[in-house]
């Protein structure tokens, strides 16, 4: 069953016209015009509720909030504009379950403090322009502690893990390198990534379903183990050498024909560009066979990649809370009446 966002929308929606609104909701809905305030008056657990437009906010967070954006692709936002925090945001250790939708970060997040751990997080229908640190803490003190972090259908640069463990990152259009992974899940990514290495000491890290587009280094990383991948160029392991492991990738694929319409760089996010697997698209596969498709080959019968799975990427990343996709106004009064017709769509669950 869905949940009922409609109260805390539809006051969203009728205040918005006369000025951007922000919404708090935990039984009654309170507005505000200031990002800062609606922060300072929730309680932790609250949800809040960010129309279109440009908002920012100091930048440390210390209590467990759920954000709803608009979202951030453009034909989905065109009648009120993506939902942009244009600061970076520090969210300290007590932001526990906090989760995040629909929403574009113009700078980079970090998670946790240095002796208290940010856990339970989750991410979705996000682009983030800046860093995404899931671990404020570089180091492995307190040896690798367990994130239960979750990232999926978002846009993203590099992400640091500092040497966290038990984050599950699905469905993302990766452009960074992957730091400091520690038993981690990796599944129907798309990696695009203009670094010498996507890879900076990641281990026993699993790797399955992604499409690796672009650049494809790594260093001081072993014991992951990679199933039924595809590879823009060679694989990351040696069957023989290597201390990863895997089986089923296809390889050599070459970038240029990897996405169906790459309008600029292929390293570079953009909305224009269409990336489902290219049509007629072949490489090689582990036993040496040319000319294998790589269409069908994901452990689930799929596509590797973003649009993989029963539940494929979400064109638009459009978020679970209902949004307005078009407003018509009447030019003029008829009757004493005033035409005005808003269609509101949301993600199906």
């Amino acid at each position: 069953m869905k949940k009922l966002y409609f109260l805390p929308f539809l006051f969203l929606v009728i205040a918005g016209f006369a000025q951007k609104q922000i919404v708090v909701q935990n039984g009654t809905a309170q507005s505000f015009s200031d990002l800062n305030a609606a922060i300072a008056a929730a309680n932790a657990g609250d949800t809040i509720y960010i129309p279109g437009g440009g908002f920012s906010a100091s930048p440390n967070i210390d209590k467990t909030l759920h954000w709803r954006g608009v979202g951030h692709y453009p034909d989905s936002t065109a009648a009120t504009g993506f939902t942009n925090i244009t600061t970076g945001l520090n969210f300290s250790g007590n932001c526990d379950n906090s989760t995040f939708e629909g929403i574009y970060f113009s700078g980079s997040l970090v998670f946790g403090s240095t002796d208290n751990e940010a856990t339970g997080i989750v991410m979705k229908h996000c682009r983030v322009v800046g860093n995404l640190s899931m671990r404020n803490n570089s180091g492995t003190t307190n040896g690798f502690p367990d994130l239960d972090f979750k990232l999926s259908e978002s846009v993203v640069q590099n992400i640091y893990a500092n040497y966290g463990t038990n984050i599950r990152v699905e469905k993302n259009l990766i452009f960074g390198s992957l730091i400091y992974f520690y038993q981690c899940y990796f599944n129907h990514n798309d990696f695009c990534a203009n670094t010498s290495y996507l890879l900076n000491g990641c281990n026993n890290c699993q790797f399955i379903n992604n499409v690796f587009a672009y650049s494809q280094g790594q260093t001081n990383s072993g014991n992951c183990n990679f199933q039924n991948n595809v590879f823009q160029g060679g694989m990351f392991y040696d069957p023989v050498t290597s201390t990863h492991t895997g089986s089923g990738n296809i390889h050599s694929v070459g970038w240029q024909n990897v996405f169906t319409t790459i309008s600029g760089s292929i390293y570079t996010f953009s909305y224009d560009n269409n990336y489902q697997l290219k049509t007629g698209t072949t490489g090689t596969a582990e036993d040496g066979t040319s000319g294998v498709s790589i269409f069908g080959t994901a452990t689930d019968g799929t596509n590797a990649g973003i649009y993989g799975t029963s539940l494929p990427y979400k064109e638009g990343a459009v978020p679970y809370a209902p949004h307005i996709r078009s407003v018509n106004i009447d030019n003029e009064v008829v009757s004493g009446n005033l035409g005005v017709q808003i269609i509101v769509a949301a993600q199906e669950r």
